[in-house]
């Protein structure tokens, strides 16, 4: 790794700032993601990297406190250096799209779709995410089931069809939505031999017994896989892409996924994740740590698919105006002060097999315009005299009955008559 000027050096490697950041992010996030978790025992797989891009759009419309604490959730910088370190991280997804080129499929896509009859995108705003983020924007009817379609639709052709819904409809008072979508597919460096699959025992947490396909490989020759022992793990890391050395031709693996191990039976993998230093970079995320290696791995076949609401999540990183009470007059022309965010979700896939992986994200944010109700009227009814009614349908307007009550029981009786006043006496 070529050491530039701005670089920060960790682990005896050189990182870039915005990829520290990032990192760093990375583990906050699914840190409070799995802690906001409501089955405990269920797979926790996230893409806090995919996140970012849908919540850096939200963050460039919005203003003050509301600005300040997404840019610190999301950069660990203030509201004055957003725009910056968003640049920063477009410019990383750029570069890390080039050099994966050609070596494995890696696709990101950003969107937003307006309510067409509630709010307008200020000028500057919509620029400024189709030259930083490559945002695709349009104005919609929100009133018509085709636009959830048409949004659900760009996340099915960005994901290669791993992710189709991602939402179920739109309210009258939802205002725009923003998405990020990120796509990989890769085959592995050395593939696994299909006819070395078989069923073997899982021990999931509890030391519940459970089996699955398991893929096996030999690796005879240094690096096909590499090792690193730490003090309380084990980790090794596998590449995508071909790998070729020669005169004619140099070609290295450009995507690699780390597989980490507590080397503690006891401890499990959601709470060693969970006791990270989110302030650090572990050493089993630097590639300079690991060591060739020779021996065997098995490796289980891997087919998540995850869903998550990520407003707890954010919550917990210090996010509150952007759900109500901050304001967004950044992103529109009229109403910024009413938009709140009133949905994040994130949608997750991630598939391994002997020819490779696949994996895909989509996070959606949707924007709602907090409706301008009157103060209820301030009134006092007595239905002490004859009087209609009507029995009435609300979803149809049906009228099951009509009347007049004059009597509205069989037991009423008539009230007593004043006494009458006698003559001369006042």
């Amino acid at each position: 790794m070529a050491y530039r000027g701005n670089d920060e050096y960790e682990h005896g490697a050189y990182y870039k700032p915005e990829v520290k950041t990032s990192i760093k992010l990375t583990l906050a996030f699914a840190k409070a993601v799995g802690r906001n978790q409501e089955d405990q025992s269920d797979n926790l797989v996230v893409s806090p990297y995919n996140a970012t891009a849908a919540l850096s759009m939200v963050a460039k419309g919005a203003v003050g406190e509301t600005r300040d604490e997404l840019a610190k959730a999301l950069f660990a910088t203030d509201g004055a250096g957003l725009d910056d370190a968003v640049a920063a991280y477009a410019k990383l997804n750029t570069e890390i799209l080039k050099s994966n080129a050609g070596q494995v499929t890696l696709t990101t896509a950003n969107g937003v779709w307006t309510n067409k009859d509630l709010v307008t995108l200020r000028d500057a705003f919509a620029k400024d995410l189709k030259e930083t983020m490559g945002a695709e924007i349009s104005a919609e009817d929100y009133a018509n089931p085709a636009t959830v379609q048409k949004i659900n639709d760009w996340a099915a052709k960005n994901t290669n069809g791993l992710i189709t819904k991602v939402l179920e409809e739109l309210n009258p008072d939802d205002a725009a939505v923003l998405a990020s979508a990120l796509h990989f597919k890769g085959e592995w460096t050395k593939k696994f031999d299909k006819a070395l699959t078989e069923d073997k025992t899982f021990t999931q947490d509890g030391a519940a017994a459970a089996t699955t396909p398991t893929m096996h490989q030999d690796f005879a020759d240094e690096g096909g896989f590499r090792y690193q022992k730490g003090k309380d793990f084990e980790a090794i890391t596998m590449t995508y892409g071909e790998e070729k050395h020669g005169r004619e031709e140099w070609k290295n693996p450009t995507m690699r996924i780390v597989l980490v191990r507590p080397t503690d039976d006891n401890v499990s993998a959601r709470d060693f994740l969970s006791s990270q230093d989110a302030g650090k970079i572990p050493a089993w995320l630097d590639a300079y740590a690991f060591e060739d290696a020779i021996g065997s791995v098995e490796l289980p076949r891997m087919d998540i698919k995850q869903k998550f609401d990520l407003i707890p999540a954010l919550r917990e990183l210090g996010v509150d105006k952007a759900f109500g009470g901050g304001s967004f007059e950044n992103m529109v022309e009229q109403g910024g002060e009413k938009l709140f965010v009133s949905k994040v979700s994130h949608d997750t896939v991630f598939k391994t097999d002997e020819v490779g992986s696949e994996a895909a994200a989509v996070t959606t944010a949707v924007m709602t315009l907090e409706s301008v109700r009157m103060p209820p009227v301030e009134v006092d009814v007595k239905l002490d005299r004859s009087f209609v009614f009507a029995l009435q349908d609300v979803k149809t307007n049906a009228v099951l009955f009509i009347g007049a009550v004059n009597k509205p029981n069989d037991d009423v009786k008539p009230a007593k008559a004043p006494k009458a006043k006698a003559p001369g006496l006042k």
